[in-house]
């Protein structure tokens, strides 16, 4: 361990692995502080990647060089498409994985292709100046000095644990929280919220009677989430999961016992997510469903134990024995260890800026659950943001922002930053304006446009020129099928008038694309991934076309730029509206019409004064 590191990056999941393995790239010194090397990458919840938005930000991620993509496809034991049968901006892939193997993947890709440096450690307190972080102090008083700091503290930061009436200090279960830094935070002047989260209880798999649930079995009709993932597993090499539900005995015995979860007993301060709740939220506000579905997932390959999804709680420990043993199938299951809820500090996520540092410390960033989110696709998203920003910031380079129609990780961003979080954040395709624009396949298209060329080149310098090779390709055959005329045979074969442009044919919902394949072998040699991406932009270019022309023209608007020395008061807002442009100091009309508050008639009453202040000036 060194005195000094270009940057520190505190705490060792998700958030922090992609922050770390992203700066380390741009050849300066990282340092990941963490209390055992053992546990980075650790999934601290459900051993799953993916699923609704979720698949997306991997696919953001790995097409920017992250770690996440590639390590679920290496610890993968099950893969499903969601929403197969619906359109594809919301269709997603979602992997069941070995919660070790995924752990020891991780730890696998970042000692061999990085040069971080691993401190085992706590950090205390951080060190500062005026508006500048200058380093962090560990637990036991040593001081290491930073250019810049990463904190990804997850639930570890002021963490504590609820089992029923029982309440303990942890950021997981067996595992210390963070004490202290909270504190410090606090005397830096940062407002911090308080979160909560949960996880349900674990299950030995060989109690359960499999004869009473319904086996849910993996797919091999799936895309891996990493680019160099050449592996398809066939189903027959996937473990299956199963699906059971629970029942109104199991409800009964919930709210006859609801007083003794930590959550209606008055112990827990925190507000939990609102599209994650735990079971009793789930009878207490839903009394008018019957049942509710349970997810038996397995640990691991070689794992006895299953995650039971669905019923996280903070029960005491023999009213969850109660309550699995009322659910079909689990009449005489053994529980290997009780659900809890977390509660943890938070930093109010509308003191960061897009580039995810801190308004007041420009040289202290965060990501994942510090901010407000929930999830290791959040977290991985936000840390690989994060850390590309931070090495752009000691190099005194320009940092990026992605924007709304090109990411999912944009339109977190934005959500978190511009409206804040009053409980934790969950990415969900509703949140996305355009998203048609933003699928599964074309994440790899959406990076190469969003990224400067020369940021992407060091954070994916395997994929970067392949991403354009493969854009080009698609952009070629576009132009060759738009002037393409059927013959007559081949329109014969596909019962269609002779002469027909072959760009408007594919077009058409009822296309016959492996006919066309085979009459042109150049569209069957392109890459899986880019074959995929062309035929959805060919078949939906209208509806593709319609949302761009929407993009462009809120870019138009929202591009006007709005004077350092406008004088807020002065131009008739609602007072609402004045402090939090005051507030806030958006750049330009886009990012003030994304402040949570704002109305459309304030943002009209700002464009007029920037109108008349540039007409003004025009007439002097």
């Amino acid at each position: 361990m060194r005195d000094f590191y270009n940057i520190i990056v505190v705490g060792g999941g998700h958030a922090g692995v992609e922050a770390s393995f992203a700066a380390q790239k741009f050849g300066i010194d990282v340092a990941l502080i963490t209390r055992t090397a053992d546990s980075i990458g650790r999934m601290s919840c459900n051993p799953s990647v993916g699923g609704l938005a979720k698949s997306r930000v991997v696919r953001e991620v790995d097409a920017m060089g992250g770690i996440i993509g590639a390590a679920a496809d290496m610890s993968a034991i099950q893969y499903r498409v969601l929403n197969r049968r619906k359109g594809p901006a919301v269709q997603a892939t979602r992997a069941q994985c070995d919660r070790n193997g995924y752990e020891r993947a991780v730890q696998k890709l970042l000692r061999e292709n990085s040069t971080v440096e691993i401190v085992e450690d706590s950090v205390k307190a951080l060190l500062w100046h005026g508006g500048k972080v200058v380093g962090v102090r560990l637990s036991a008083g040593t001081e290491i000095g930073a250019d810049a700091v990463i904190l990804t503290t997850g639930t570890f930061l002021g963490g504590k644990i609820f089992i029923g009436e029982k309440g303990f200090l942890a950021g997981r279960i067996g595992e210390d929280a963070e004490a202290g830094l909270s504190d410090s935070l606090k005397e830096m002047g940062l407002k911090l919220l308080r979160f909560k989260t949960g996880t349900p209880p674990r299950i030995d798999g060989r109690t359960v009677n499999y004869e009473k649930v319904q086996i849910q079995a993996g797919e091999k009709d799936y895309v891996p989430f990493s680019f160099e993932t050449m592996n398809i597993m066939s189903v027959e090499q996937q473990k299956p999961c199963y699906i059971t539900h629970t029942n109104e005995k199991t409800h009964d015995l919930i709210r006859e016992n609801l007083l003794l979860s930590a959550l209606y007993g008055g112990k827990i301060v925190g507000i939990g997510p609102r599209y994650c709740p735990s079971i009793e939220v789930k009878v207490e506000k839903f009394p008018q469903h019957k049942s509710h579905i349970v997810f038996l997932e397995p640990e691991g390959e070689n794992s006895y134990e299953l995650y039971p999804n669905g019923i996280s709680n903070s029960l005491p420990e023999e009213i969850q024995i109660e309550m699995l043993h009322s659910i079909s199938g689990l009449e005489n299951v053994e529980m290997t260890r009780p659900g809890y809820a977390v509660e943890y500090d938070v930093i109010d996520p509308i003191q960061a800026l897009p580039t995810l540092n801190i308004r007041a410390f420009d040289n202290l960033f965060l990501a994942g659950q510090i901010l407000g989110t929930s999830g290791y696709e959040e977290a991985a998203g936000l840390g690989l943001l994060a850390g590309t920003n931070a090495a752009l910031n000691v190099l005194q380079k320009k940092m990026i922002t992605l924007p709304r129609h090109l990411s999912y990780i944009g339109v977190m961003v934005d959500d978190l930053v511009y409206r804040g979080a009053d409980e934790p954040y969950r990415l969900l395709t509703g949140r996305a304006e355009y998203r048609l624009l933003l699928r599964e396949d074309n994440a790899w298209l959406s990076v190469l446009e969003a990224i400067p060329k020369d940021v992407l080149k060091i954070l994916s310098p395997n994929m970067h020129e392949k991403f354009i090779e493969w854009r080009d390709k698609m952009r070629n055959l576009t132009i060759f099928f738009d002037n393409k005329g059927f013959s007559r045979a081949e329109a014969e074969e596909l019962h269609i008038a002779n002469g027909t442009i072959a760009g408007k044919y594919l077009r058409r919902p009822d296309a016959d694309w492996e006919s066309v394949e085979a009459m042109f072998p150049k569209l069957a040699e392109l890459n899986a991934v880019p074959a995929a991406t062309f035929r959805v932009e060919m078949k939906y270019s209208g509806y593709i076309e319609r949302q761009m022309r929407d993009v462009r023209q809120f870019e138009k608007m929202g591009s006007i730029e709005i004077p350092d020395d406008l004088d807020y008061f002065a131009i008739g807002l609602r007072r609402e509206a004045f402090e939090k442009f005051n507030k806030f100091s958006p750049r330009n009309i886009g990012e003030a019409s994304r402040i949570a508050g704002i109305s459309p008639s304030d943002i009209a009453v700002l464009i007029g004064a920037i109108q008349k202040k540039f007409h003004n000036k025009q007439l002097g």
